[in-house]
């Protein structure tokens, strides 16, 4: 079978791995970072998440390097749509934020980044499934896509609210946007996936 047959199963594989490893460092953190005297071993623990996030990013581009011309497209523009959202609301919020809205972290700008992206491949892979006749498929595609984000937000939300723990919504934001991008990779990007 072809790198790029393979080029979606292999970056769900690598995705989904880092997800595991950061939703573990996440609750890792909250478990065992309380408890430990060590200042600097405690940042570690605490700053532990940052790995699987370059772990996320390495698979994003090594995917990348591994799909064919037509796709690398598709992300690239995905990519460009997310790019201009996420300037226009940093450029903007400051001046929003001098009429009453909250100010932001850079953590909000990424999400902003995250969630276009994923909301710019979900529309490219809606238009292709459409042009090829597929509409059918290309509904089943995007419920099955919500159904997989709600079902594994409200699972690691419940998951920490039985270990005790508060759940920020940044990191049910974060959580829900991850396992969107991975759903996109495997199916939107994927010609030969039956939906």
């Amino acid at each position: 079978m072809a790198p790029v047959v393979k080029a979606p199963r292999r970056y769900f594989i690598e995705f989904n791995a880092a997800l595991v490893l950061f939703i573990a460092s996440v609750v890792g953190r909250k478990l065992l970072a309380p408890g430990i005297a060590d200042p600097v071993l405690r940042d570690v623990i605490v700053a532990s998440p940052v790995l699987p996030v370059v772990l996320c990013a390495l698979a994003v581009f090594r995917f990348y390097h591994r799909m064919d011309e037509y796709h690398r497209l598709q992300l690239l523009e995905a990519l460009a749509f997310s790019a201009g959202v996420t300037a226009v609301v940093s450029a903007s919020w400051g001046f929003l934020e001098d009429v009453g809205l909250p100010h932001l972290q850079m953590f909000d700008a990424m999400m902003v980044m995250m969630l276009s992206w994923a909301a710019a491949a979900l529309w490219l892979g809606w238009k292709d499934k459409i042009s090829e006749g597929r509409g059918g498929a290309a509904l089943r595609s995007v419920a099955m896509t919500f159904l997989y984000v709600a079902i594994g937000t409200a699972t690691f939300g419940f998951i920490m609210v039985v270990a005790g723990f508060v759940t920020p919504w940044w990191e049910l934001a974060l959580f829900a946007t991850v396992l969107f991008i991975a759903r996109m990779g495997f199916f939107i990007f994927s010609k030969t996936s039956a939906c």
